[in-house]
């Protein structure tokens, strides 16, 4: 069975890799889902604008901070981008509270 929980989304995000910021997301939105016994974060994004271009990959492991609802998304995987208009989507391992 498969049941979507919750939905999140925020116009601005920070972009954390090792610690370090290195860019920000625009447009992103992220999906709670109950499937199999475990909970599953798919997201998409409509811009992601990097500090350098070679951190904008396919493959890139990071975590994003929505600064406006106090949420980190951990250790998502970008799953593909588009290159013209840098929007694509993630999976992620979890999501955490910043207090």
């Amino acid at each position: 069975m498969i049941k979507m929980e919750r939905t999140c989304g925020s116009l601005r995000c920070d972009v954390i890799q090792n610690g370090k910021k290195i860019g920000r997301m625009d447009g992103v939105n992220v999906t709670q889902w109950f499937l199999k016994n475990k909970y599953r974060y798919t997201g998409t994004f409509s811009r992601f604008l990097s500090n350098k271009p070679e951190d904008n990959y396919t493959g890139a492991r990071i975590d994003i901070i929505f600064n406006d609802k106090k949420i980190v998304v951990k250790d998502a995987e970008i799953e593909w981008i588009k290159n013209t208009t840098k929007n694509g989507t993630f999976h992620a391992a979890g999501i955490e509270s910043l207090h």
